[in-house]
């Protein structure tokens, strides 16, 4: 007679066959990844490392070329350089905690001629949420912008200058959005709003449709209002802006078409 051994037994010595193989690891599955941004007279393209993040952008327009390099550290943005006269130097790092962005650095030559950190913004929270962000130049902060959330989305800044003990409001942007996620999204966190210098719709889930700005006393200075298309499976493909100044007067039509390759990497 054939003798049955214990299922228990059974399961042990395969779930040790399978520890004991030797693994091969699974290559990372292309994603869709942005690569440019096109508008008329200017473009920006994108490169990415070999684990799917933004290791570089680069901005051409009419007037010359500009290179950014980005370096990473646990999955987060750890610094952005430059170059300056062919030498590469740091423009920009970023201290976190626990994953939120809670210091941008910026590097410019001291009173002494040396290359270091002279300014930087202090990011503030209410739980997981951007709530405030102080501007420190020279030691002393001059400038404060507070944010209004509602649901996943940045929907108003006020923006403040300080003068001494004195909070003085300078002007009010307000944001809406569709229904859509936004184009940040498709980047690991904190990239686009690092690229996009701190612009706070960045942070934002959706996508913005509509930005305003309003004095202090409520005049309306300008609109922009964006009408996104999209590709089949979501990738935004076009943005167009109306841009309308109240202040000229005046009003601009503009666009940009986005490209995408897939790449090795993470979605996200």
């Amino acid at each position: 007679m054939k003798k049955m051994l214990p299922a228990a037994l059974v399961m042990a010595l395969t779930a040790c066959s399978k520890k004991d193989a030797p693994q091969t690891p699974r290559p990372a599955e292309p994603v869709w990844k942005l690569t440019e941004i096109a508008g008329t007279g200017q473009s920006t393209v994108f490169h990415y490392n070999t684990t799917g993040e933004p290791s570089a952008y680069v901005s051409t327009t009419t007037s010359g070329k500009d290179s950014v390099e980005v370096t990473w550290n646990n999955g987060l943005p750890h610094r952005t350089y430059f170059f300056f006269f062919l030498q590469k130097r740091v423009d920009r790092s970023f201290v976190y905690s626990a994953n939120l962005l809670s210091r941008i650095q910026y590097y410019n030559f001291d009173h002494l001629g040396q290359w270091t950190v002279t300014d930087y913004d202090s990011l503030v929270y209410n739980g997981n949420r951007l709530s405030e962000l102080h501007v420190i130049n020279g030691g002393a902060r001059n400038q404060f912008y507070a944010l209004t959330w509602e649901g996943e989305n940045i929907t108003r800044c006020d923006s403040y200058d300080i003068n001494g003990d004195l909070k003085i409001l300078t002007e009010t942007t307000t944001y809406s959005y569709n229904d859509q996620p936004s184009l940040a999204r498709s980047f690991q966190p904190w990239f686009f709003f690092i690229y996009a210098k701190q612009y706070f719709p960045a942070l934002s889930h959706n996508e913005l449709i509509r930005e305003e700005r309003k004095s202090a006393t409520g005049v309306l200075r300008w609109r922009n209002t964006y009408g996104p298309s999209y590709l089949t499976g979501g990738r935004l493909e076009r943005m167009t802006r109306l841009s309308e100044d109240f202040t000229s007067p005046a009003t601009e039509n503009t666009a940009k078409d986005y490209m995408y390759q897939k790449i090795p990497g993470t979605k996200f």
